[in-house]
């Protein structure tokens, strides 16, 4: 199991820490039927992505990376599919179909599921290889990287920390995010603030 540091566990202290960085918005939990997400997807979800969903719901990030929710219908759409967890793991899979996956992966294009899209139109996911998805690395298909394949290993909300927090030596899907806001300065929408700094708004339905 991935480590966070101390001696809780992955699942339970990287959400924690992420509201350091990110503070939810007031009503933004997303209701989930997981039970059934679980027989749509013929997996079970990452603990993380399960409280981050309940914290901050599906939505965009300072117009710069958008969450996906998880959908019932887990057959992609006939046009395009962006936006969606759908449509987005079909591309994922597609990609990985036409131009081979990451080195040193031994595994199928199946074995990638999106959370998450940039403005840059990266696509990030899961690589779930182990039967645990508390184990699942992110993998990112980075359009304008090379390779553009990369897999890290941790969870989707420690993920998340680092990318705001200057974790990574290189930045994943850098374009236009707000890196090195690591103080908790992101209010709720509701209250009509402008604080710099990494906000998450919930997507309107």
């Amino acid at each position: 199991m991935h480590s966070a540091g101390g001696d809780k566990p992955y699942e339970e202290t990287a959400p924690t820490a992420l509201t350091m960085v990110m503070s939810p918005q007031e009503g933004a939990d997303e209701q989930v039927d997981w039970d059934a997400m679980r027989r749509a997807w013929g997996v079970d979800f990452p603990s993380d992505y399960i409280a981050f969903m309940g914290t901050y719901g599906a939505g965009g990030i300072d117009d710069a990376l958008s969450v996906l929710a998880p959908e019932a219908n887990t057959q992609p759409p006939d046009g395009p599919g962006f936006g969606g967890m759908t449509g987005e793991t079909a591309i994922m899979r597609q990609i990985w179909e036409s131009e081979g996956g990451p080195d040193g992966v031994v595994a199928g294009p199946n074995h990638v599921l999106a959370w998450g899209v940039s403005c840059g139109a990266d696509i990030l996911g899961w690589l779930t290889i182990d039967e645990n998805p508390n184990k699942w690395p992110v993998i990112v298909w980075e359009r304008h990287g090379w390779p553009h394949w990369k897999v890290y290993d941790c969870g989707m909300t420690e993920f998340l920390r680092r990318l705001f927090t200057k974790g990574f030596r290189r930045v994943p899907a850098q374009r236009r995010l707000p890196l090195g806001k690591t103080h908790s300065a992101f209010p709720p929408l509701a209250r009509g603030t402008t604080t710099p700094g990494v906000r998450h708004r919930p997507l309107h339905r």
